[in-house]
Parts: structure tokens; C-alpha cells; sequence
């Protein structure tokens, strides 16, 4: 079910002369949140994002300007997020919906918990990837055009891209409130197949560490972030290489053992190729 449905937003425009609508054909994610990004009011503060199938919660907006107002030296500010079904009912939460008690980082190689009142920083969105929900968040103008647009290599992790590139500019401040729900839908379980290669998440992965942005201190976290992050995806292929091997399962070993050398390989370089897909 698309969601508002058809001609929802005509109507939402006739009662508030603030709403604009601007359609183009599809061309990906990347660009459409460009091509909103040029149709900005000349003077507006700050920016929000909002996928066609969530929702925002009454007070989002407000609170998320209230906690930038409250440290103008953060460049934007996020909030928790919720879980709803197609019809709105409330849910657990069963997507990648970035909630505190996910929130992990790597110190000096060793991987903590993210206290919940600690702004986003640049060592936490070069280790975890699923931090700062796009509607989630509310960022300054101005830092977004210092980062410049989403980047269409990235997609479908162009909006992770951006909170990185954000990051590098000064801390993202959190809410520890619920701004934002979820939609769980068949429609955003994507069934399309990964990126091409040298896209994706895997060309995030590459630019947090190759970007000539770094500060040589934040070429140093992205390093250390990047191997942290590697070593758990290396645990995990051994395991299951383990457990293929007991159940006598010796078909897929071989493609298992290469991607795990080509991993290795990745961690001794300190940065994954631009080729590769996947994290």
C-alpha cells in the first residue's frame, strides 16, 4: 500500500501554503533527496528528513530544534525510533532501527556500549553503521551545505554516508525519546539484488577511511573502527565455517574460506576495497 496514499499530499498542500510537492521520475533515493535539498526556502535553519512510509511523532520537529537550540555547537540532532504496521498500530521493533541498546563503539580496539547520553560522534558512526535513523533527524543548513548532497554511490547506504560526513564536522546531539515510527512493511524488506560492486555499504566502509576530509586522528578511529567492525564479521564466518564442517556440509566451504581470506586481507590493509560489496 503506498503510503500516503494517492493525492494525500495535493490535499495536505491546500491547508498549509508552507508544503510544496515536487515530483520528478524516479532516479534512486540519492537524488530525490537532492532534488528536495535545491528546493529548500532560501532562508531556512534547518533540514529534516522523512521517508514516505514513517511518521513523524507529534512533537519531533519541536524537540529536536529545542535540543539544537539548547548546543548550537552540535550540527544536528536525532531521537529514538519506534516500530508501527500498515495501519499505524504500535509493534515491537524487528528492523535495523538504531535503538539505544544497540549503540556500540570501538575504544582503543575494544568494543563498548554507547552510553545513550553521549552526543554521535565520528568513532561511532565509523564503527555501527545502524546509529542516526534518517527521519530521526533534524540538521543545521549550514553543516549539510558544508558535507554537500547524498552521494548515489552509497545507496542504499547514501543516508549513512551523509550522517558520517556530518560527523566529521562536530558532534550529533541525541534524544532520548521516541521521534520517529517505523513502518514494517513487505515493501521495505527489499528483494532487489546488492549494489553493483564498488557501491553500496561496502564504498561507505572505503570512504570513512580513504576520504581526504580525515583529520589524521579520524583516519586513525576509522582505521581502528573498520578492523573492530571486521574482526566481528570474522568471528561470525568462522563459526559458521565450524558448523558447515560438523554437519558434513564441504559444498559451500570453499566459498566460505575465500571470502574469509579476502576479509583478512581487508583487516591487514586497514580498510576494505572499493570493489567489495556488503559491510
Amino acid at each position: 500500500m503506498a503510503w500516503p496514499p494517492a493525492g494525500a499530499w495535493c490535499i495536505i498542500c491546500l491547508r498549509d501554503y508552507r508544503i510544496r510537492v515536487v515530483r520528478q521520475a524516479n532516479a534512486g533515493i540519492a537524488r530525490a533527496r537532492n532534488r528536495g535539498l535545491a528546493e529548500r526556502a532560501p532562508g531556512s535553519r534547518f533540514v529534516a528528513l522523512l521517508d514516505h512510509d514513517d511518521l513523524w511523532l507529534p512533537a519531533t520537529l519541536a524537540s529536536l530544534r529545542r535540543v539544537l537550540l539548547d548546543q548550537p555547537g552540535a550540527v544536528a540532532a536525532h531521537g529514538k525510533t519506534t516500530g508501527i504496521d500498515e495501519d499505524g498500530r504500535e509493534i515491537p521493533a524487528t528492523g535495523p532501527l538504531c535503538l539505544p541498546w544497540n549503540r556500540r563503539v570501538v575504544v582503543d580496539g575494544r568494543v563498548h556500549v554507547w552510553p545513550v547520553d553521549r552526543p554521535t560522534e565520528f568513532r561511532v558512526l565509523a564503527f555501527e553503521d545502524c546509529i542516526v535513523g534518517t527521519g530521526s533527524g533534524l540538521i543545521r543548513r549550514a553543516a549539510l551545505d558544508r558535507v554537500g548532497r547524498f552521494d548515489w554511490r552509497a545507496e542504499p547506504a547514501d543516508d549513512y554516508d551523509l550522517w558520517v560526513r556530518l560527523s566529521r564536522l562536530g558532534p550529533i546531539a541525541y534524544l532520548d525519546t521516541a521521534v520517529l515510527a517505523y513502518r514494517e512493511h513487505g515493501g521495505n524488506r527489499s528483494l532487489a539484488p546488492p549494489p553493483p560492486r564498488g557501491q553500496g555499504s561496502g564504498y561507505v566502509r572505503h570512504e570513512i577511511v580513504s576520504s581526504a576530509e580525515n583529520t589524521p586522528e579520524q583516519r586513525r578511529i576509522a582505521i581502528e573502527s573498520f578492523r573492530a567492525h571486521a574482526r566481528i564479521i570474522l568471528g561470525d564466518r568462522w563459526l559458521k565455517m565450524r558448523a558447515a564442517w560438523r554437519a558434513g556440509d564441504y559444498l559451500g566451504l570453499p566459498r566460505q574460506a575465500a571470502a574469509a581470506l579476502l576479509r583478512a586481507a581487508a583487516y591487514a590493509r586497514g580498510r576494505p576495497w572499493r570493489w567489495q560489496r556488503g559491510g
